[in-house]
């Protein structure tokens, strides 16, 4: 494992990968990784020394459509875990998607839960 550059090299490596994030096609964190050879934390630490703005996170349209139908079981009354019986997608990933989607949960009596304080 490479640890990090110092001095001018790392603020040059710095400037190299944000011209890869920043271009009009965008390399991905994980593109410049790859086509450099470094990991993904000095990737990252490099671009936030460098002062990138970091881009929003994109969800498929499927996945979008995925949770909607999740939380359409949910709020029909079906149980995290039924949902995943019928669609054989995990726990936590069924839960992940309903937090997303702004479901309220319900406990295991099946009330919905009181926030947290």
């Amino acid at each position: 494992m490479r640890s990090l550059p110092q001095g001018e090299e790392r603020a040059s490596l710095a400037a190299e990968f944000a011209a890869f994030y920043d271009d009009c096609d965008g390399d991905s964190i994980r593109a410049i990784q790859a086509r450099t050879g470094r990991s993904y934390t000095c990737v990252r630490t490099l671009l936030i020394e460098a002062g990138v703005t970091f881009r929003e996170n994109t969800r498929r349209a499927e996945t979008n459509d995925l949770a909607d139908d999740f939380a359409r079981l949910y709020r029909g009354g079906l149980s995290i875990r039924g949902i995943r019986a019928r669609t054989g997608y995990s726990y936590r990933y069924i839960h992940a998607l309903l937090v997303e989607a702004d479901v309220q949960l319900r406990d295991h009596a099946g009330q919905p839960r009181k926030a947290a304080a």
